[in-house]
């Protein structure tokens, strides 16, 4: 499990390079209106990271079993984030395509997941 954890950690990283790799392509914009902040969305994104890692530790033999437990898992983190899905997905894309953002955010996200590991605090 802890071997996981740490391909998961590692997989985040590469992403995280190569998204700072892209940013200096691009010129920062603010992001408008309504979109989360790069703290929030670091939060969401570590607590889905966490789930997509809790789905695919229980190995399910089943896609649809697997979707059905991420989509749950998904209902809680928005839930206890107390954001509307609208607003995470329309604040995903603005962030997706400035990479400059979601390079900061990808640092907090692999910050956030290697404190829970070291408290052991890895729930979503």
């Amino acid at each position: 499990m802890t071997r996981r954890i740490i391909n998961f950690s590692f997989s985040l990283i590469l992403v995280g390079s190569i998204t700072m790799i892209f940013a200096g392509c691009y010129k920062e914009e603010t992001p408008p209106d309504g979109t989360l902040s790069e703290e929030k969305m670091a939060d969401i994104l570590t607590d889905i990271h966490i789930a997509e890692s809790r789905v695919t530790r229980l190995q399910l033999k089943s896609l649809d079993s697997s979707i059905l437990i991420f989509d749950q898992l998904k209902q809680e983190v928005w839930k206890k984030n107390k954001v509307d899905t609208l607003v995470y997905k329309n604040s995903y894309s603005f962030y997706m395509t400035h990479p400059q953002y979601m390079t900061r955010i990808y640092e907090n996200v692999v910050k956030q997941i290697e404190q829970r590991e070291k408290t052991k605090n890895i729930k979503p």
